[in-house]
């Protein structure tokens, strides 16, 4: 696709050069703006749509997107804006030009001469800064014609940042290389001194850079494709939004990590065969290492969530138990989340039963004296329950009013992020999605998860992987929640926190340290890891701002009204 645009690109510049260059102009006096976002994208197939709108959504900034081949001549001058009030306080392009080709053939901008400057007319007028999220590099976006192009898999290109792109990425360690790779990337070197670079390949290409133009609009462009699932699409968003925005937006940004560990007290049936209940060693080692990730940058607040069954610490259910006496003086580091009693698949149990194990695992947390623990949260045994009506009441009844759910199936998934679901039966629940991952709940070792994981996906590899390409593969994955700032907790189990060499290494702290060596490459704050009924708060207020339909307008004298 990009190779052929290229040509097309430069021929449709070639024919309109001119049409973007106005004379010097001063941004309209006492205007406002409203801190929302335009999107204008081509097609709805752009691949760069996508992207803008996860990172949009994931802060939660209103926006509205224009598609400007179905709305031929639509983007007119009261679309923009009413007087001395601006509709929007940024421009966001998937590509510099808009190009599409109408017939599979030819190629043109979808939006016409008239619609670029009333576009560009209105960015002057109200100082709107404009990000073009990809594009082919042109005289007027502030490089000279590219020399070169090239397909970056398995080939990144490297970048340096610039002194003037760091105030806009206070999350990034700009001390670091950054890897733009897995998409067409164009060559091409800043144009004049009307352009700033904000990364550069060591060639002197300006991956990213700002032009200034006469009129004093602000333009910024990335000379590379960009997609929801891209490292660098997601890692770049927030700070492309900063300063598209100057400083000032609707929304708000964190990054969590929370690891919810389930049937902690239990034992759990091993891969492939066997069974395995931790031991004090193993609750030493979790404590041990809990204590080294909070060290680190990304762990700095990480507090493990411990979903237990009380009938694993009843006397004699397991011989030689050494872990409930030894979690009694050991239990303050950790959150604590009711798992039910007895583990039970909750689908058909009746009101009376459920009632009975909620209450129970009550009275165990109680009798052991576990901190942070709510009885207004539950993890229930496999996800189970959620629709059935008997066990809905009961758990209203004791007063639960958070489940979670799994995000793997998509009726649990949420319809926009961090946010909720209402629970099915009753509303007055709120279910929290939950990740689950290829951690698999019958593996505590590396030889075990090795095994199960590649006779599952041996055939999709093409051959087994060894455990640290599986550690790999799962942490990248598991960075890609952080880096969006994704709210919703991760699933474990007990089994995953053996301390399977004797030295204090278990499968999970083995994938949480290699996503933090991943995420510390990258980004330099810590996560959040708050309880489960904290997160359901955030979740809730989430919603309810979505739900508010609040519009923000910033004046001229630096004051905001909502």
């Amino acid at each position: 696709f990009r190779p052929a645009l290229a040509l097309a690109v430069t021929l449709l510049m070639a024919c309109f050069s001119g049409v973007f260059v106005k004379p010097a102009h001063a941004a309209l006096t006492n205007s406002s703006t409203d801190l929302a976002v335009l999107v204008v994208t081509a097609t709805t197939n752009d691949a760069a749509l996508p992207a803008i709108r996860q990172a949009l959504d994931f802060l939660g900034t209103p926006y509205t997107v224009h598609i400007a081949s179905a709305q031929p001549g639509a983007l007119t001058a009261d679309k923009l804006s009413l007087g001395l009030r601006g509709f929007y306080s940024s421009v966001m392009l998937t590509d510099s030009q808009l190009a599409y080709s109408p017939d599979g053939v030819s190629w043109t901008s979808a939006l016409s001469t008239a619609e670029w400057a009333t576009l560009n007319q209105f960015s002057a007028d109200f100082a709107v800064r404009q990000i073009n999220w990809s594009g082919y590099p042109t005289p007027d976006s502030g490089f000279n014609w590219p020399t070169a192009a090239f397909d970056s898999t398995g080939n990144a290109a490297l970048g340096t940042w610039s002194a003037a792109a760091k105030p806009s990425f206070p999350y990034l360690v700009t001390a670091n290389q950054f890897a733009v790779s897995n998409v067409w990337t164009y060559l091409a070197t800043p144009l004049d001194s009307n352009t700033t670079v904000w990364l550069a390949d060591s060639q002197g290409h300006a991956l990213i850079a700002v032009k200034k133009h006469s009129d004093g609009r602000e333009v910024l462009s990335m000379t590379f494709d960009n997609a929801p699932w891209l490292l660098h699409s997601t890692v770049l968003s927030h700070g492309l939004g900063t300063w598209a925005n100057k400083g000032l937006f609707l929304g708000e940004r964190h990054t969590y990590l929370s690891a919810q560990i389930d049937d902690v007290f239990l034992a759990d049936e091993m891969w492939p065969a066997g069974e395995f209940r931790q031991s004090a060693r193993d609750w030493a080692a979790t404590i041990t290492w809990q204590k080294g990730f909070n060290t680190r940058t990304l762990g700095r607040n990480f507090r493990y969530d411990m979903a237990f069954n009380g009938l694993g610490t009843v006397p004699g259910e397991y011989e030689n138990d050494d872990l409930t006496p030894y979690v009694r003086t050991n239990k303050a580091m950790f959150k604590w989340i009711s798992h039910t009693y007895t583990h039970p698949y909750l689908d058909d149990i009746s009101y009376a039963d459920a009632l009975t194990e909620i209450t129970k695992n009550n009275q165990t947390a109680t009798g052991l004296g576990l901190p942070n623990y709510s009885r207004a949260n539950m993890v229930t045994p496999n996800i189970t329950g959620l629709n059935n009506p008997q066990f809905i009441k009961a758990a209203y009844d004791a007063g639960i009013r958070y489940f979670v759910t799994d995000t793997s199936i998509p009726a649990h998934r949420p319809t926009t992020p961090n946010t909720g679901i209402p629970n099915w039966v009753d509303p007055r629940i709120l279910m929290i999605p939950r990740h689950a991952n290829n951690l698999f709940y019958n593996v505590s070792t590396p030889e075990e998860w090795a095994s199960e994981y590649n006779s599952i996906y041996a055939a999709y590899w093409g051959r087994d992987l060894s455990y640290a390409e599986i550690l790999d593969n799962q942490a990248e994955l598991l960075l890609g929640f952080l880096l969006k700032g994704d709210v919703s907790p991760l699933m474990f189990h007990q089994s995953n926190l053996r301390d399977y060499n004797g030295a204090g290494n278990t499968l999970l702290g083995d994938l949480l340290g290699k996503v933090a060596d991943k995420y510390e490459r990258l980004y330099n704050f810590p996560a959040l890891s708050p309880t489960m009924n904290a997160l359901a708060t955030t979740l809730q207020q989430r919603m309810n701002y979505n739900a508010s339909g609040v519009v923000a307008t910033r004046h001229a004298n630096n004051t905001v009204t909502l």
